[in-house]
């Protein structure tokens, strides 16, 4: 049964998408009694819900400070910061994603997920918040035992690791009064000092920065990864090379995105009741069939919960991109990849490969 209490099985979690096609095709509105939740398909209901203030996010997807006073601050100014810091970014990626592609190239061969799809975004956060190189494993050891909380709960899924947020936390109440002073976190002291805000709220923003800039982004990268090795083992890697859209389209790690009913909200037939869950399948939405996909991929969400680190994430991909094009037909497969077991995560855990050729690190 899809989404049912069991594991989703290794089928499913190689290749998801017949399986939400089909249930787009016959439900595309359904419920499931067993988790008492919805689950949507259509781009038209999720856009409509993604907007819809009834509906609350749940902690794992947004900072733990709700407040006004809070969103209009620190979140419109992290909105501000990473669509004025262009320049910025762009440097500190482009200098990243040669650095990792170049120790793949040196090396010769390797996993493509933590060399370079983890590595990437997990470097760049690092820079931007200034946390050392050494911290690094520790933190993303721990961040990626968050993203399990964007799944479904089924018997015998592996636990995810013990306390990470409180360990995030004390990681990160220390870094937030003793970390250098980049530009990200100038900007954020400067705002906590001008709006008087509290201390838990600016430990908790640094920390969502960290798993969000990096968990999600990685895995999504670490997908398209294995769609353009793929494709080159089937000599089809120049139609492997979409858009930066298409491919947030089409290998979104993220399944769904989860809401709570705060009041009765109805869809046509569907009644949806005061504490129901929802689970909006942008995974399905953005696989819409042709016609329906003028319209950008859901991947980042709409409206005021729109993804903060949107930019960011699309120009870790095009410099990806970028930087792996030129290599890519020497790139292949040394071993099966690998994928993680999940109802609503869709993440390639393993991309072995080994390269054949000589290049210039330059």
């Amino acid at each position: 049964m899809l989404f049912g209490l069991g594991p989703p099985g290794i089928d499913y979690a190689c290749d998801p998408h017949p399986a939400l096609a089909r249930l787009r095709e016959i439900a595309p509105r359904y419920y499931a009694p067993e988790r008492d939740a919805w689950f949507f398909t259509e781009r038209t209901d999720n856009a409509a819900l993604l907007r819809d203030d009834r509906l609350d996010i749940t902690q794992s997807s947004s900072f733990a400070d709700r407040s006004d006073p809070f969103r209009a601050t620190v979140v419109r100014q992290l909105r501000g910061w990473f669509a004025s810091c262009g320049g910025l970014l762009i440097q500190t990626v482009s200098a990243v994603t040669k650095e990792c592609l170049t120790a793949l190239i040196d090396q010769g061969e390797g996993d493509l997920v933590p060399m370079v799809a983890h590595a990437i975004p997990s470097r760049v956060m690092a820079s931007l918040l200034g946390i050392p190189a050494g911290d690094l494993p520790a933190l993303q050891h721990v961040a990626a035992g968050l993203l399990q909380s964007f799944d479904l709960e089924w018997d015998g899924r592996p636990a995810a690791v013990a306390s990470a947020s409180r360990m995030l936390d004390l990681y990160f109440q220390k870094h937030w009064r003793s970390g250098p002073a980049t530009a990200l976190m100038d900007m954020l002291r400067a705002t906590q000092a001008e709006f008087a805000l509290p201390h838990a709220s600016m430990v908790d923003t640094c920390s969502k920065l960290f798993t969000a800039g990096t968990t999600t982004t990685g895995a999504s990268i670490a997908n398209i990864l294995a769609r353009l090795v793929g494709a080159v083992e089937t000599s089809d890697a120049v139609r492997a090379f979409h858009s930066v859209d298409d491919l947030l389209r089409l290998d979104t790690p993220v399944l769904a995105i989860k809401r709570v009913a705060r009041a009765e909200v109805h869809l046509d037939a569907a009644v949806i009741l005061p504490g129901q869950k929802l689970y909006l399948l942008i995974g399905c939405s953005n696989r819409a069939p042709t016609g329906e996909r003028q319209a950008p991929p859901l991947t980042f969400g709409l409206g005021r919960y729109h993804c903060l680190g949107a930019t960011l994430a699309r120009l870790e991909i095009e410099a990806l991109l970028d930087a792996f094009r030129p290599i890519a037909p020497s790139v292949r497969l040394s071993g099966p990849v690998q994928w993680r077991e999940s109802w609503l995560l869709h993440e390639a855990r393993s991309v072995p490969v080994k390269i054949h050729g000589v290049f210039d690190a330059d």
